[in-house]
Order: structure tokens, then sequence, then C-alpha cells
């Protein structure tokens, strides 16, 4: 039996066909729908192209270290320093922390220290000069956590420049010799210098350990690698075995691995490629970045985003996925947290608690996982990789006394 305008109900009667007049709220809810879907995608796919862009610009592409932020010094005194902090807002809570920071211009550099005071456009801290001429009113300086220009004024001693064979050539390190035959090899972190472990270098040789700072592959007067791009250890693990051979070569009998940020995955890379390395005694990680990935994500949910406060999670997990389309980035590569196996020798980490770099909750993951070798000291208030600034004296001494456990 056909039907056209009327339809057979289980009584026998019949039921009226639905006008189109009912029809149309309908279709407009599905068309709305099928616009925000569309809409979405734009965004996402758009906007995932353009944070993926800068995953590159910030977090790939080698770029020799900058001052972190540029001030005037308003005024300079004998024994102190105002600093206008007007366009330095991102970097007011550092910049007004107690503890030990370095300012520089020029050929000049010197330390602030002290707590803070003043205005909020303005903070005056104590200074004294350690190279140079002192900065005069008005003339901008750099502010910056390496706290030292050079070892000669971090450590008080001379420090040997030397070289160790990389697979790419020649990698220029400073060299401190030591009573022990344990050696420290310290290693930096992105877009830094060797400068950066002059403070850590501070408690090793102070420890009696020959101290090795290493460059690697990429860095200012290193060999430089052909992406021409940072890899989170995924490469410049192989440098870092190079530079323990040649301190095995050298007289030392075991080694204490020392990374800040990145140095602290190029460690775990390290650790991860040779799994059988009897001389490594122990490791000292500040702020180690042992997951690219959180890292990035952390990093996005502080970015402020028009209408949405934050990058909203789907479109950080977007900009990941085209980042690893466009550049060939292996996001599992350089995750060193998930699967810390590599991990089987005593470690100290230092983080800071107020650190918006790198999680702090990948260091107490790293603590939780390994709970009969890891020590995980934090630092109130400190930011990323400045834990020794906010107490240079505690610091020190922690390091110094693991090593002396080991």
């Amino acid at each position: 039996m056909s039907t056209s305008a009327v339809e057979q109900d289980t009584t026998g009667g019949t039921a009226p066909t639905p006008s189109r007049g009912r029809r149309w709220p309908r279709r407009l809810l599905v068309s709305v729908l099928v616009l925000l879907v569309l809409l979405t995608g734009l965004l996402l796919g758009g906007g995932g192209w353009y944070f993926a862009g800068e995953i590159d610009a910030s977090a790939l592409t080698v770029e020799p270290t900058h001052p972190e932020t540029v001030l005037t010094a308003a005024r300079v005194g004998d024994g102190d320093i105002t600093l206008a902090v007007d366009d330095a807002a991102s970097w007011r809570d550092e910049l007004g922390s107690t503890g030990v920071f370095g300012v520089f211009a020029g050929d000049s550099y010197g330390q602030v220290f002290g707590t803070s005071s003043g205005p909020g456009a303005e903070i005056t801290r104590q200074f004294r000069m350690l190279e140079g001429t002192r900065p005069q009113d008005t003339e901008s300086v750099g502010w910056t956590r390496n706290a030292f220009p050079d070892p000669e004024a971090a450590l008080g001693r001379r420090t040997r420049e030397i070289s160790y064979p990389s697979d790419l050539g020649d990698a220029p390190a400073w060299f401190v010799p030591g009573r022990s035959s344990t050696w420290a090899v310290l290693v930096h972190g992105k877009g830094e210098s060797r400068v950066e472990m002059l403070r850590l270098m501070r408690s090793t040789v102070g420890a009696g350990l020959p101290s090795m700072a290493i460059t690697y592959r990429n860095d200012v007067g290193a060999p430089q690698e052909p992406s021409h791009r940072y890899q989170y250890g995924r490469t410049e693990w192989r440098d870092l075995a190079k530079a323990v051979d040649y301190a095995t070569g050298h007289g030392a009998d075991r080694v204490v691995l020392v990374g800040a940020s990145m140095g602290g995955g190029i460690i775990a890379s390290y650790l991860q490629h040779t799994p059988s390395h009897p001389r490594v005694a122990g490791l000292v990680l500040d702020a180690p970045m042992l997951d690219l990935g959180e890292t990035v994500s952390y990093g996005a949910s502080q970015r402020p985003l028009p209408l949405f406060g934050h990058v909203p999670g789907a479109l950080t997990w977007t900009a990941k996925r085209l980042a690893t389309l466009r550049y060939g980035l292996d996001w599992s590569a350089v995750n060193y947290a998930d699967d810390s196996e590599w991990l089987d020798v005593p470690t100290l980490v230092l983080h800071g608690t107020e650190d918006t770099t790198v999680p702090i909750a990948l260091s107490r993951q790293l603590a939780a996982d390994h709970r009969d070798l890891v020590r995980l000291d934090t630092v109130e208030g400190a930011h990323h990789v400045a834990a020794w600034n906010a107490d240079p004296r505690g610091y020190e001494g922690r390091v110094r006394g693991f090593i002396r456990r080991l």
C-alpha cells in the first residue's frame, strides 16, 4: 500500500505530514552547528599553523644568547642602583625578587643583590661592580640571571680553555683542575652559553672536582648542525658522550653530570642512549626540561589570548601536530619524563616554585618515580634556573653536600 500526503496510523486513522513551518527551526539549528564546526576548523587550522610557527621560532630555531631584558639605569650610586622597569612588566616579579643577579653595560659588569625597594615603575637594589666602570645615569643596561661575566670572576681562579672532539668537529670547553678523580661535566640550557654554568661550577670546583663546562652543537664557536635547530637531546647527547670520553681519557675515574634546563634533557638522552654507563656517579639537574611537549603546553597555558583568556588546549594540540608535519618534530623522542628508566644513579634536582618556563611538575614526577634515587629541593619564589640567584649560599651548600655523599 502506498502513502503520499498521509500515513496510516495504528488505529486506522491518518497522521498529518509535518508542515514546512515546523521544519525550519531544526534546519536553522543544523546550519548553525555546521557553521560553528567550520569556524572551529578554521580557527584551529589557522591558529594552529600560526602557533606551530611560534614553536619553531621560540623553541627550535637556533639563536645566540641575548640579555633577558634591557632596562634603564635611572640612578647609579656608590652602593646601589635604581632601575626603571616601565617596559619590563613581564619581568617585574623577578626584578623585584630577593637575590643576586647580573647587570651589565658595554665592558662593565656588576651584581645587584639584597631586596628591592621603590615605587612600581622603579626598583632600587644594592649594587657592586665586578668588572669595568660603573654605568652612567640613564644608560641602558642588561639584566641577567648569569651573575658572573666570566670564570675568573665566578671562581676566583684562572680557567683553561680546552676543546674536545665531537662528531661534527672540535667543541670548546672551560676546564678547572681539581684534586678528585671524579670530574664534573656541565651542560648549559637552550640558547645559553657556558656562562650559565658558572653558578653551578662554583659548587663543583668548591667540592674539589675537576670541572668541565662544555659547549655543544649550534653554540657560538662550536660546530653547527645542518638542521640549524635545537634537538633537545636527540642529537646533542652525542656531544656529551664525546665530552665524557674526553674526561675519562684524561684521568677521570667517574663523572658527575650537571645540567640546567635543556641541559638536563641532553643528559637524560645521553643516559637513554648509553644503557651501560658505569662511570656516571650521579646527576645534578637545575630545572631540567625533561619533556618539550609538556613545556610547550605549559607556556601556552600562560599566554594571553583575546576572547579565550589563554591559548586553548585544543589549539595547542593542533599546533604541536602541525609542528610535527612542518618541522619533523617527534614529541615522544624529546619526552624523557614518562619513561625514565634511564635514571639509575643518585640525582639532586633543584627547581624554583615560580618557574614559568619548565613546569616544576616534571621534576616532581621524576622524584616520585625514583624515590630511592632522586632528592628534589624546591626553592620558594625562584624563577627558571634562578634557584642559585634566590639563595646562593644555601644552593651551593646543597650541591656540595650531595657531591660529598657520592
